[in-house]
C-alpha cells in the first residue's frame, strides 16, 4: 500500500491537466503484482515525468521519501528531520 496513493491518484484524475502522479518504489519485488514504476528516482525518470524548466514558477513539484532521496533531488536541509 501507498500512503494517500489512492488520495493522489484521485487527484491527478481530476486534476490531469495541473497535476500528475507517479510512484517510484525501489524496493518493490520484481513478481509482485505492482505496475508503477521501479527503483530509484534518476535522470532517466526526470526526464520522462517531470515538466522542463522552461516552465518557470508555474510548476511546483513535491517530493517524498527518505532523507538521502530529499538530499540528492532538492539539496541539503537547514533544519532537522522531522
Amino acid at each position: 500500500d501507498i500512503l494517500g496513493g489512492e488520495m493522489l491518484q484521485k487527484w491527478a484524475e481530476d486534476n490531469g491537466d495541473k497535476f500528475k502522479y507517479v510512484d517510484v518504489l525501489s524496493n518493490e519485488p520484481e513478481d509482485s503484482s505492482y505496475k508503477g514504476e521501479r527503483g530509484f528516482i534518476d535522470k532517466v525518470k526526470i526526464e520522462k515525468y517531470l515538466p522542463p524548466a522552461s516552465e518557470g514558477e508555474d510548476v511546483i513539484i513535491f517530493v517524498c521519501g527518505p532523507p538521502i532521496m530529499y538530499e540528492l533531488l532538492c539539496g541539503p536541509r537547514n533544519e532537522p528531520e522531522v
